[in-house]
């Protein structure tokens, strides 16, 4: 139904939840269709080499197209900032 919803309105880009498959949406969807998410806050929260490879699997999946890399859901309050930070430099890919 969202594709059906982009291909009809000529939107810009797409915002996706924690439940959607990155790497399939990456194929359904016209290469100049920006994709937004996903990463679930859980992975966020919980850290560790867990979050880093979730961070390039859903960049991987986008590489070369239109990305806004973001949560599928907000920040959970008891994530840890330095979690945070090690997503940004995961997405970075800046070690």
């Amino acid at each position: 139904m969202a594709l059906e919803y982009a291909r009809e309105t000529g939107v810009d880009a797409l915002a996706c939840d924690t439940s959607v498959d990155m790497a399939q949406m990456a194929t359904l969807c016209p290469q100049t269709l920006a994709l937004q998410g996903n990463l679930d806050p859980i992975i966020l929260k919980n850290g560790g080499q867990s979050l880093i490879d979730e961070a390039h699997t859903i960049r991987d999946a986008l590489k070369g197209r239109p990305h806004i890399f973001n949560l599928g859901h907000g920040v959970i309050p008891e994530t840890p900032p330095e979690h945070v930070g090690a997503l940004v430099n995961a997405v970075r890919d800046i070690g």
